[in-house]
């Protein structure tokens, strides 16, 4: 059983220059060595009666990463690591039918290469690697072929298709240079303000800096290299309630070049809420399962939307076997209510000021990114594409994604929800109540924050998703709220979708990472509030572990 988790992310200040610190150049040496070896491997690679590949596209990742962890005024972690990973995919066969398919590369690990591009130790790497993904590939060809004969396996649509024109765009390289000192500080000035906090059980504060540079490179010509930059605060607070149920709540926010670095007094401010929200969660009571209308939050929207619709977009699945294809053969068919439209776009850079963490230029096959309107007033339009065909189109929409370490597939970039029926918050909640006295409910929901959600999309199993509300509200008939705990909204996705009566005004931006086969990418949901007729939850899973016997010790004078 697949889960895909959409997790949020934290405070992330992306710069664009900084002065040097580590200079990894401007990768000749690593395209130096794979050109070389991919010519090699284009012209020589062969074993017996199978010939060499017909495609192979190298990618390597140039991580380098500043972490300064404190917790409660103390200073936890300081450290600065660099690494280089590398990623092969060979082909062989015909692009009609070839060695691909879900397990294509069953054999996952992180292929680390020397950091200092020496080209004899780089082409190793890449002779080692390549090798490897070629005799595996013969195998996989073998296993299809067996399959097709055997008619366990049809096979109707060609395997890759055609790409777009070959392109070379090597991009900035984004400087670097942590400053790890003044970090220090600033983690232990924030993370002390829990000391002096009533109930937090742990608490940490994190300042980190990521950088990534990728190489990529394939035997039809694309030569691409891309930096990215980003800096981040995360602050998190842990408390446990009075049966034992562990909670936990982080202050998160995203920047990028330009914007105003938060000041010391603005994160102690974001501490201050942070503790006084997770204060109150702790003192809520649990809630029973319960059926009845609701309203979600932007962020609840998004991640219902994520899990319930976008992920079942996603075209590679629907080319697997195992897969439930809730939506292949709806395209022109209505699936959404008419006043909803949805769309992909990795073009995008910032959504009203705040910038978009699923931006990208050229996916992870080398090809150009699209917009994609994947849903037109309610109506089923299109799927996120790669190379790899599916049932009615032909051509990638340049939403091949990974991490580098797993083989790409089609994922989620910017993914956006529009509506045509909007109202303001007053009025949404007016229709939430007026909507729970007409079903005769004791109270409606208002899920006001939510922490992730995951989905299961296997045709062997339950086409079901499932949301972790953090700050659930009970509505009651005469306006006033009630925060409680312990549940979480699920659903199947035709059916949870089509229950939307209206949204909100205030369409907002989730920036965090999504965790599938491809591995954990970024990427950005951006919605507005809505109204459902009808939200059903269920019993959270609970993880009870006793309190500590002892109060914990009392803030010495130094620390005051």
């Amino acid at each position: 059983m697949k889960r895909y988790l959409l997790k949020s992310l934290a405070l992330i200040w992306v710069a664009a220059a900084l002065p040097v610190y580590a200079e990894t150049g401007n990768g000749a040496n690593i395209f130096q060595a794979m050109e070389e070896e991919m010519a090699r491997s284009m012209k020589e690679l062969k074993v017996d009666d199978f010939g060499p590949p017909y495609f192979i596209n190298y990618q390597v990742r140039h991580h380098d990463r500043a972490e300064v962890v404190a917790t409660f005024g103390a200073l936890l972690e300081s450290d600065i690591k660099q690494k280089q990973t590398l990623f092969v995919d060979v082909k062989v066969g015909k692009p009609e039918f070839d060695s691909s398919h879900p397990q294509s590369h069953q054999y996952v690990t992180e292929s680390l290469i020397p950091l200092d591009h020496h080209v004899d130790a780089l082409r190793r790497a890449l002779w080692y690697e390549t090798d490897l993904r070629y005799k595996q590939a013969i195998v996989n060809l073998l296993k299809k072929k067996g399959r097709f004969i055997s008619g366990v396996e049809s096979h109707e649509i060609a395997d890759f298709s055609p790409g777009k024109p070959p392109r070379e765009r090597l991009g900035p390289i984004p400087e670097w240079k942590p400053r790890m000192e003044e970090w220090e500080a600033l983690a232990k000035t924030v993370s002390e303000r829990f000391h002096h906090a009533e109930d937090i059980e742990k608490s940490k504060v994190e300042v980190y800096a990521n950088r990534t540079i990728r190489y990529y490179y394939d035997s039809e010509g694309n030569k691409i290299r891309e930096g990215k930059l980003h800096y981040g605060i995360v602050i998190d607070g842990w408390v446990r309630s009075s049966e034992g149920d562990r909670l936990h709540d982080e202050e998160s926010v995203y920047l990028q070049a330009g914007d105003a670095f938060p000041t010391e007094e603005e994160l102690l401010a974001r501490a201050d809420r942070l503790i006084d929200s997770l204060q109150k969660l702790k003192r809520a009571p649990r809630m029973d399962p319960y059926i009845g209308p609701a309203i979600f939050s932007p962020d609840a929207t998004a991640v219902l939307f994520h899990e319930a619709l976008g992920h079942r977009l996603e075209g590679d699945r629907l080319r697997q076997d195992r897969d439930g294809k809730t939506f292949l053969k709806k395209i022109g068919r209505r699936i959404l209510p008419e006043f909803l439209s949805v769309t992909d776009n990795p073009e995008m850079t910032r959504f009203q000021g705040t910038p978009l963490l699923g931006h990208y230029r050229f996916d992870d096959e080398g090809q150009e990114s699209e917009e994609v309107v994947l849903v037109e007033k309610g109506t089923l339009q299109n799927f996120l594409l790669t190379r790899m065909p599916v049932l009615g189109f032909s051509h990638t929409n340049g939403h091949a994604r990974g991490d580098g370490v797993h083989a790409p597939m089609s994922r989620m970039s910017n993914f956006i929800i529009e509506s045509k029926s909007q109202v303001d918050a007053a009025t949404l909640k007016q229709k939430l109540i007026e909507e729970v006295q007409r079903q005769g409910k004791p109270f409606g929901l208002f899920v006001k924050k939510i922490i992730g959600g995951e989905t299961h999309t296997e045709g062997s199993g339950f086409q079901v998703f499932k949301g972790e509300p953090l700050y659930l509200y009970k509505v009651y008939p005469d306006g006033q709220e009630e925060l409680v705990r312990g549940v979480d909204f699920v659903g199947t996705p035709l059916s949870m979708i089509g229950k939307i009566m209206v949204t909100g005004q205030d369409r907002e931006v989730l920036n965090g990472f999504c965790s599938a086969e491809s591995g954990s990418i970024p990427v950005t949901s951006i919605a507005p509030s809505v109204l459902l007729r009808e939200v059903e939850l269920q019993g959270a899973k609970k993880v009870r572990v006793r309190p500590p016997i002892l109060a914990p010790p009392v803030v010495s004078a130094s620390m005051q």
